[in-house]
């Protein structure tokens, strides 16, 4: 089997690990099929409960696959067979549902895999069992796993990872459908509806190893906007990746929607964007100042924009346009 091949299954397997500690039925069933589709999904799959896969240890045996389920035709009084242990072992796992909160930060943990989440405005770091450090912006919301400790997916929001050299064993991030490896840097993922943006401040990552394998090296930045639009990668100041971290935001030709977003997501205010000039490019730093009618009042000054307060939150819009 081909190193990309490898690569691939062990991405599908991890988004099944994710996926099934949910303990949806139909999800169990769909994970059931998966498996007997080919004998290398299960034995990716157990080198992944056993935490070989990630740790790159090839020296243990691969675990025979459980025989496959034999379907029941019509007519066929016989009963279906019964699940292997493996199977119900972790259904129970997944039943169990824990849900805790502290200061807006919600922990949501099903079986192994756990979810971390922020609140608009808040931020929270996390400290891995592998020694490495992932830090959220706000509105963002993280699946880790305790059998994963150099695993995570951003389901949405921003999030900077300082990960520790090690070669042997790289530092994997789902992003929807994409995915970030790494062996040792510090990096920004942001996922939102418009898509996947990565930058690097120290090392190199891999962008979709088993597909575009795009490289970065510190100093870069890529944006994946999705469906049949282009990866773009761009250059951008190592110093200004997660910036937000230490309260500014920092831009080099970056369109407003990104912009409004990001200061909504830091600020935790809504921020509304005429969309006629979501397109239009910015550069510069934003300071986040906790007096927001401050902040807004310099950033009109940045933009040539208007800030506007309101029940909903900021509108920001041209004031040209308006007088026309």
């Amino acid at each position: 089997m081909t190193a990309d091949r490898e690569q691939d299954l062990l991405g599908q397997a991890i988004r099944w690990h994710v996926r099934i500690a949910d303990g949806a039925e139909a999800d169990w069933e769909a994970f059931t099929a998966w498996l007997e589709a080919d004998p290398d999904h299960a034995r990716v799959y157990d080198q992944l409960e056993a935490g070989d896969a990630l740790l790159g240890d090839r020296t243990v045996p691969p675990v025979t696959p459980a025989p496959p389920v034999t379907p029941v035709q019509a007519g066929n009084d016989n009963p279906p067979a019964r699940p292997p242990r493996w199977w119900i072992q972790r259904v129970a796992i997944a039943a169990v549902l824990v849900i805790a909160g502290f200061l807006g930060l919600s922990v949501l943990q099903r079986g192994n895999a756990y979810q971390v989440a922020t609140a608009p405005g808040q931020t929270h770091v996390v400290m891995l069992e592998s020694g490495d450090r992932i830090e959220l912006n706000g509105s963002t919301t993280l699946t880790l796993d305790h059998n994963l400790p150099r695993f995570a997916i951003v389901e949405h929001g921003e999030a900077t990872f300082t990960v520790q050299h090690r070669p042997d064993a790289p530092f994997i991030v789902l992003a929807g459908d994409e995915r970030i490896e790494d062996i040792g840097t510090v990096f920004n993922v942001v996922r939102s509806d418009a898509g996947v943006r990565v930058a690097v401040a120290e090392g190199s990552v891999i962008y979709n190893p088993g597909a575009e394998a795009v490289k970065l090296v510190a100093g870069e930045a890529l944006n994946d906007p999705g469906g049949a639009q282009d990866i773009a990668v761009s250059q951008v100041e190592p110093a200004m990746v997660g910036s937000w971290r230490v309260g500014r935001l920092s831009y080099r030709d970056a369109p407003l929607s990104r912009v409004a977003a990001d200061l909504a997501r830091a600020t935790g205010e809504r921020v509304s964007l005429d969309p006629a000039i979501g397109d239009r490019a910015f550069t510069g730093t934003i300071a986040i100042d906790a007096d927001r009618s401050r902040l807004f009042a310099d950033l009109s000054a940045l933009t040539n924009l208007r800030a506007s307060r309101s029940e909903n939150g900021w509108i920001l819009t041209d004031p040209n346009r308006e007088t026309r």
